[in-house]
C-alpha cells in the first residue's frame, strides 16, 4: 500500500475523532449547564420553601398571640364576674348585719339622740314649712319629742304619731314630701349603700360583725 493511498483513511479517522471530541465537549457544556440549572433550581426550591417556612411559623405565632389575647379577655372576664358575684354577696351578707346595727344604735340612747337631732337638722333644711307629720316607734319618749321639736325650732308645727311600722328612727311627712330615717329608708339608696359597703368591706372587717 502506498503512502497515497493512505490519506484518505488518515483523515477520515482525524475527521472522526474531532467529531468525536466536539461531541464530548458539547455534552459536556450541556451536562455543566443543566447542572447549573438544576442548582439554581433547588436553591429557589430551598429559598421558597425557608420564605414558606417563615411565613408559617409567622402565622402560628399570630394565632398564638391571638388564642393568648382571646384566653387572657377570657379569663379576665370570669375574673371580673367572680369578683362581682363575690361583692353582690358581700353586700347581701352585710346588709341585714347593718340592719340590725342601725337597730341596735337607735336603741342606745346616746346614739339616738344624735340620730334624730340629725334628722331634725336635715329636715329643717330639705323639708317645707308647715305642718309635719312625725311617724316615730312607740316606746319614743315624750322628753325625745320635745327635744326634737327644740331642735328642729318653732318654724313647723309637728304632729307625732306612734306607727307600729317604724321600730327604728323617724319617718316625716310634709305637704307631698318624705323624709324617711327609718333603717329602711337609710338602706333604700342600694346602690349607694353597696359602694359603701364595699369600701368599708375592702378596708376591713366590719365592727361587731361575726368573723
Amino acid at each position: 500500500m502506498t503512502t497515497a493511498s493512505l490519506i484518505p483513511g488518515l483523515q477520515s479517522d482525524a475527521l472522526a475523532r474531532e467529531i468525536e471530541q466536539q461531541l464530548k465537549d458539547e455534552t459536556a457544556a450541556i451536562l455543566a449547564t443543566a447542572e447549573n440549572e438544576a442548582t439554581a433550581t433547588v436553591a429557589e426550591a430551598r429559598k421558597v420553601a425557608r420564605r414558606r417556612l417563615h411565613e408559617a411559623i409567622a402565622d402560628l405565632r399570630r394565632e398564638g398571640e391571638t388564642r393568648l389575647a382571646r384566653a387572657r379577655a377570657q379569663l379576665d372576664a370570669e375574673l371580673r364576674t367572680q369578683a362581682q358575684r363575690q361583692s353582690a354577696r358581700a353586700v347581701a351578707d352585710a346588709l341585714p348585719l347593718l340592719r340590725e346595727a342601725l337597730a341596735a344604735r337607735w336603741q342606745e340612747p346616746n346614739a339616738r339622740q344624735e340620730w334624730t337631732e340629725a334628722v331634725a337638722q336635715l329636715a329643717a333644711k330639705r323639708l317645707q314649712r308647715g305642718d309635719w307629720q312625725v311617724s316615730h316607734p312607740a316606746e319614743w319618749s315624750d322628753a325625745e319629742q320635745k327635744g326634737f321639736a327644740d331642735t328642729v325650732g318653732g318654724i313647723v308645727g309637728i304632729t307625732f304619731k306612734p306607727d307600729k311600722d317604724v321600730s327604728a328612727g323617724l319617718r316625716i311627712s310634709a305637704d307631698q314630701a318624705t323624709f324617711d330615717a327609718t333603717p329602711d329608708g337609710l338602706l333604700a339608696d342600694t346602690r349607694t349603700i353597696a359602694a359603701l359597703l364595699l369600701d368599708e368591706l375592702t378596708k376591713g372587717p366590719i365592727e361587731g360583725a361575726p368573723a
